[in-house]
């Protein structure tokens, strides 16, 4: 058995000249170009899948291996795999050359083996260089491209993978940083197997909502630092290919939840005593944030305008309206500014630093302290987030849109938390506790829409429009802040799903 360790990048063939000459800095042991010939095989029920394997037959010239890659993991474009390779003559692939102890137990080979049928190709041309770093660290670079190749339908690849052969890992990421500088590259945190089971299926990337971290109750505070990064990092990179392969706005908006997922749980952290110093990516965590602000207000206007404006379609003058609108969205990044970010070194450079912190932090060994309990840290971090807000939103009899706006951040942040250990209490418990606050969040944003209606009516020339317009949005403020009142009073009144009623 091996463990294949590599670093992947999705890459643009234009600029083949431009990793060639960074190549070129380093000192190049062997230098090949071969082409890949492979084969990915299943059985109809996708037991391989099921057990979570993998298998490939290649073909380099005239010689043939199979290859069962089994469960491993991606950090980032970190990708770790156990791999058992045996070479086989011909293209059909022989599953009792395998060790047997790969095998789930029960599992019958023979009726496996005859099961088995292809399922997809990848056909590619792969130019690789064997470098030796200054350390004597030797790591194996692929440029590949080629296609994914099924009867549904094929896919470019277009890859750089950096596998390590030998040596010191770290050096995976001195070279990986160099890389990350070259053009329109970004981290790859999808294989070309997944790639083909996708297309094989007809699977596309569609958006999902954030959801709860996996921790459990077992897990030290260091262990759930790592969980809950690797989560947030998982969103993000998922949205950012939702949105390059399909252009669905609603993925900026998960991938906005990521961020601030991430910048949650700094701060959560932080507050139990991790240093985050000389962390270059949270720098760049800002940054992305920063580049991203303006998706609440697109989504604004994408509320406004979607089901053909019924939000404001009483409102006079309502085409003049929504061209404002129109025009106000267009003001904001385009597809061709999102790619760009999305495909920026900077952003290169947070995934592949986040990547690298967290796979430090596995390696650095428990401090003396007194351990904390997970359960005593998420109350305490609860408690003190949704005290705040509660204290803050019953100090006014009546609350204004000022005042909401102003503790939006602090709501917010709140529900990050309870993503960050929600996976640690009754889900039920935690559905009766939010439903109110969603209910409050939801209509901050409403709320918003108004003020962007308000802001359009104070230009409006047409003065009979423009106090339609501000009648409009007075009664609609009214309703939406007796609504929120309501449910400011039920959100108070509930149980922290947090504290044991038992105790």
């Amino acid at each position: 058995m091996e463990t294949e360790i590599e670093i992947k990048f999705f890459f643009n063939a234009h600029f083949a000249d431009e990793l060639l000459a960074k190549i070129s800095q380093y000192t190049v042991i062997s230098h090949k170009n071969q082409m890949l010939y492979n084969v990915y095989f299943e059985t109809p029920l996708r037991a391989l899948r099921t057990m979570d394997m993998g298998l490939r037959v290649r073909r380099i010239d005239d010689q043939c291996t199979q290859t069962i890659k089994t469960s491993g993991r991606v950090i980032g474009g970190l990708h770790q795999r156990p791999e058992y390779n045996e070479p086989i003559e011909g293209l059909q692939p022989e599953l009792s050359r395998f060790n047997s102890k790969i095998w789930p137990e029960g599992c019958n080979i023979n009726q496996l083996q005859a099961q088995l049928s292809p399922l997809f190709s990848t056909d590619f041309n792969r130019l690789h260089w064997l470098l030796e770093m200054p350390d004597g660290t030797l790591i194996e670079v692929a440029y590949d491209c080629g296609k994914i190749i099924a009867t549904q339908g094929e896919a470019d690849i277009c890859e750089i993978e950096l596998e390590l052969v030998k040596g010191d890992e770290s050096k995976l990421f001195v070279l990986a940083q160099d890389i990350a500088s070259l053009p329109q590259v970004r981290l790859g945190n999808v294989s070309k197997a997944q790639r083909g089971y996708m297309l094989t299926e007809g699977v596309d990337f569609v958006v999902k909502p954030i959801d709860f971290s996996t921790l459990n109750h077992d897990m030290n505070l260091q262990e759930a630092m790592s969980v809950n990064f690797q989560h947030g990092l998982k969103h993000l990179q998922y949205h950012e290919n939702c949105y390059l392969e399909g252009g669905d706005f609603s993925a900026l908006v998960e991938l906005q939840k990521s961020i601030m997922f991430l910048h949650q749980n700094i701060h959560l952290f932080k507050e139990a005593g991790v240093s985050f110093v000389g962390c270059a990516w949270i720098e760049d965590l800002q940054w992305l944030a920063r580049s991203f602000s303006w998706v609440d207000e697109r989504l604004v206007f994408r509320n406004l305008l979607e089901n053909k404006a019924y939000y404001i379609r009483k409102l006079p003058r309502l085409k003049q309206l929504q061209k404002k609108l129109h025009l106000a969205d267009q003001a904001l990044p385009s597809e061709e500014d999102i790619f760009n970010m999305l495909h920026s070194s900077r952003y290169c450079h947070f995934v592949l630093g986040l990547t690298e912190w967290l796979i430090q932090l596995e390696k650095t060994p428990q401090t003396d302290a007194p351990p904390v309990s997970l359960l005593s840290f998420s109350d305490t971090a609860l408690t003190d987030g949704w005290s705040k807000l509660k204290i803050a939103l019953s100090s006014e009899p009546l609350l204004s849109i000022d005042k909401l706006l102003a503790h939006q951040g602090l709501l917010a942040a709140n529900l990050m938390t309870g993503f960050s250990f929600g996976n640690l209490f009754s889900t039920e418990r935690i559905a009766e506790y939010c439903y109110p606050w969603l209910d409050i969040y939801q209509g901050i944003h409403e709320l918003s829409m108004l003020d962007t209606i308000y802001e359009l009516a104070l230009d409006e020339e047409n003065s009979e429009a423009k106090n339609e317009y501000l009648k409009w949005v007075k009664r609609k403020q009214y309703s939406l802040l007796s609504a929120i009142e309501q449910s400011k009073h039920r959100a108070l009144l509930n149980e922290m799903y947090w504290i044991d009623p038992d105790n």
